[in-house]
């Protein structure tokens, strides 16, 4: 084999080598994002949207028991209530947060503590004789509350629609990459075979000129 035929082939796998490894390389980053993604909807926006499910049922027993004037709620099992209403945020809180869902739920868990306190200062676990203005903004503080957990319910649709966005794009440019690398050693081996058969075969007609000269 000549020495410029060497270097060609050289040349050729060298440029082979290093399609595989750009292409492999972008291909597990792309491939990282879409794991991450998948974690991130499952994690922080379906567990959370659980979550929010039940601070809002919570909720909704206390304002029920408001409506209604049970005192049994707030004798019995409001302590209980409020401690699940206080695991759940922890758990929320534990999540990755955008910027608004940190500031939504701070405002969401200060309406909450807001509540409570008047809860408390009206004495609703040793009897429902309150006048109908603290009844009004009993009512009007669980309806804030359930506001704001709207808007995070929202929020977790919103975040789970940008990270399937990131991971379709990923999964977009694997396929891309993919084609890119198909048709690259296609033209590769199509430079291979010219190599192989027409390369050769002209050198050995200039031979046999060279001889017959």
């Amino acid at each position: 084999m000549r020495a410029t035929n060497k270097i060609i082939w050289t040349l050729i796998l060298v440029c082979i080598l290093l399609l595989i490894l750009v292409t492999g390389q972008s291909n597990v980053r792309n491939f990282e994002k879409v794991q991450s993604s998948i974690e991130t909807i499952y994690k922080d926006r379906l567990v959370v949207k659980g979550l929010i499910f039940e601070l809002s049922s919570l909720l909704h027993q206390k304002e029920i028991a408001i409506i209604s004037g049970n005192q049994i709620l707030y004798k019995k099992t409001n302590g209980s209530i409020n401690a699940e209403i206080a695991k759940h945020l922890e758990a929320f809180r534990a999540t990755q947060l955008t910027i608004y869902e940190e500031k939504t739920l701070d405002r969401f868990s200060k309406a909450l503590q807001t509540l409570q306190a008047r809860e408390k200062a009206l004495g609703l676990a040793n009897g429902f004789d309150i006048t109908e203005v603290n009844n009004e903004m009993l009512l009007a503080q669980f309806s804030g509350l359930q506001k704001d957990l709207k808007t995070l319910s929202d929020i977790q649709l919103s975040e789970g629609r940008r990270r399937l966005g990131i991971s379709d794009k990923a999964v977009d440019s694997m396929n891309v990459f993919a084609r890119f690398e198909n048709y690259i050693l296609i033209i590769f081996g199509v430079l291979i075979l010219i190599l192989i058969f027409i390369v050769p075969g002209a050198s050995a007609k200039d031979s046999e000129k060279l001889k017959e000269n």
